[in-house]
C-alpha cells in the first residue's frame, strides 16, 4: 500500500514536473502576444492621432449659380482619396416630386436650394451632404484669386464650337474666375449646344481651377465666411471648420488630384433625365465610392 503511494506521488511528480514548464511556456507566449497587440493597437492609435483630421473627411456639396437659369455642380472633396471630383447637373434635370416631376431649376427657384438638394436626393436614393448657393459675381468674388486658369477648350468644344467663341486657332484660353461666368454664358448660347454638353463644360472649367491652384483651397472657406451674407446654405459653424480641414489636407497632399464626371443624359419632353449610367455614376459620387479614373 505505501508503496503504491509512492509510486503515485513518483508519477505526479513526474508529470508536473512536464506539464509545469510546458504552461509556463504557453503563459509566456500568450503574455508575448498580448503585449504585441497592446504594442500595435498603441501604434496605431498615435498614427491615427498624428493624422491631419482633413485626411478622413469626404464632404459632398450641392454647388448652385444664382441665376433666372441656374447652374449646378455636385463636388466631392475627398480627404482618404485625396481627390477632388466635379459633376455639373443641368437645369432642366427632371427630378421626383409629390405631385409628379419637376426640374431641377424649377424646383431651386421656386422652392429654393434646401429643396432643390432635397429632392435630387430623394431622386438618386442618396443627396448631398450639404448645398451653397451664390451668384457668379459672388462665386467669383469668394474664389479671390485675379490669376487666370489656363483652360483646354479642345477637351469639350468642337472647331466650330470654339471659332464661334473666338478661340478655333487656340484652343487654350486663360480665364479668371469673373471671366469664367461670362465663357460659360457664351457656351450655352453655341447653336445646337445641348444640356450634357454645357454641363460637361462647366464642370471641366470648375476643375481646371482646383487642378492649378491647390494651394489657394485653403483659403475657400474664409472666402464662404467673407460672403456669409450673400450666400444660401445650410453649413453650419462645425461644417465650414471641417471643410476648411480637409481643403487644407487637399492643398498640401503629394496625392492630390481633380476630375470632373460628364453624364449621357436622356433628352425628354419634360426636359434631361438620368440614364442608368448615369444614376450609378451620380450615387457613386454621393456615396463616396471611386469613380476617378
Amino acid at each position: 500500500m505505501h508503496k503504491r503511494r509512492g509510486l503515485f506521488f513518483q508519477s505526479l511528480v513526474l508529470t508536473l514536473l512536464l506539464i509545469l514548464p510546458m504552461m509556463g511556456t504557453v503563459v509566456f507566449f500568450a503574455s508575448q502576444r498580448t503585449e504585441q497587440q497592446l504594442l500595435q493597437q498603441a501604434a496605431a492609435d498615435q498614427t491615427q492621432l498624428a493624422e491631419p483630421a482633413g485626411a478622413r473627411q469626404t464632404h459632398r456639396l450641392l454647388l448652385a449659380v444664382q441665376a433666372n437659369d441656374p447652374a449646378f455642380l455636385l463636388l466631392r472633396l475627398d480627404g482618404p482619396e485625396q481627390a477632388a471630383l466635379f459633376c455639373a447637373l443641368p437645369g432642366k434635370l427632371v427630378l421626383q416630386a409629390p405631385a409628379g416631376t419637376t426640374t431641377l431649376a424649377e424646383c431651386y427657384l421656386t422652392a429654393g436650394p434646401a429643396r432643390a438638394a432635397e429632392l435630387l436626393g430623394q431622386t438618386l436614393g442618396i443627396a448631398p451632404d450639404a448645398y451653397l448657393a451664390a451668384t457668379a459675381n459672388t462665386w467669383a468674388g469668394l474664389w479671390g484669386l485675379e490669376d487666370p486658369v489656363r483652360f483646354d477648350t479642345a477637351a469639350v468644344l468642337t472647331l466650330e464650337e470654339r471659332r464661334e467663341l473666338d478661340c478655333g486657332e487656340e484652343s487654350v484660353v486663360e480665364l479668371t474666375a469673373a471671366q469664367a461666368s461670362e465663357f460659360l454664358t457664351r457656351a450655352a448660347a453655341l447653336p445646337g449646344q445641348t444640356p450634357a454638353a454645357l454641363a460637361r463644360t462647366r464642370g471641366a472649367l470648375w476643375a481646371a481651377f482646383f487642378r492649378q491652384f491647390p494651394d489657394h483651397l485653403a483659403d475657400l472657406v474664409q472666402g464662404a465666411r467673407d460672403a456669409s451674407s450673400q450666400t444660401l446654405t445650410d453649413l453650419q459653424a462645425q461644417d465650414l471648420y471641417d471643410l476648411e480641414e480637409t481643403l487644407t489636407w487637399l492643398s498640401g497632399a503629394t496625392g492630390y488630384h481633380v476630375d470632373y464626371q460628364t453624364l449621357d443624359l436622356q433628352q425628354t419632353a419634360e426636359g434631361s433625365r438620368l440614364t442608368a449610367e448615369d444614376q450609378e455614376l451620380v450615387q457613386a459620387l454621393l456615396a463616396g465610392g471611386t469613380v476617378v479614373e
